[in-house]
């Protein structure tokens, strides 16, 4: 028997006892009876307590560990949050460091292209001028060789 079922025991011998006559508030109860029953809970206690001892322990080794699960998941978690983050930041300079070399290409590109446009414009007017120039030599000293023609030619028919 548990202590509770002793106790039990005990509270119905109480209830079913007779009174003591003149007072009330006494009851006969069965002496032997009822010193057996306390021994039997002095025997039980034992028990009951290294039961109730051992389910405490118990109680508090599982959380514990509960405890230590539960906060190896958190710092894995965050751990795994801050490695996330890394990466995520390493990847945002890295886009930031691409996109400003890509806009720096883009603006060398443009300044490239805007320079050899006007080298390119230059060198048309250039090669105007030179060509323009160059026939008007040519013209002055056709002009001159035609002159030259003209005057042996006139000196020729005379003859």
């Amino acid at each position: 028997m548990n202590v509770f079922d002793i106790l039990d025991e005990i509270e119905d011998m109480l209830e079913h006892s007779r009174a003591f006559p003149l007072a009330a508030h006494k009851i006969i109860i069965d002496g032997d009876r009822l010193r057996e029953l306390v021994s039997d809970i002095r025997l039980s206690m034992p028990k009951e307590m290294k039961r109730a001892q051992t389910i405490d322990y118990d109680c508090d080794r599982i959380m514990k560990e509960a405890q230590s699960n539960a906060e190896t998941v958190i710092r894995d978690a965050e751990d795994r949050a801050k490695t996330v983050v890394k990466e995520a930041e390493t990847r945002a300079k890295a886009m930031v460091a691409e996109s400003a070399v890509l806009t720096e290409a883009k603006k060398k590109a443009q300044e490239a292209l805007t320079r050899t446009k006007t080298r390119c414009e230059e060198t048309k007017q250039a090669t105007a001028a030179y060509v323009s120039q160059s026939l008007m030599q040519t013209e002055a000293q056709i002009k001159e060789v035609l002159a030259q023609i003209q005057k042996e030619r006139a000196i020729w028919d005379k003859h």
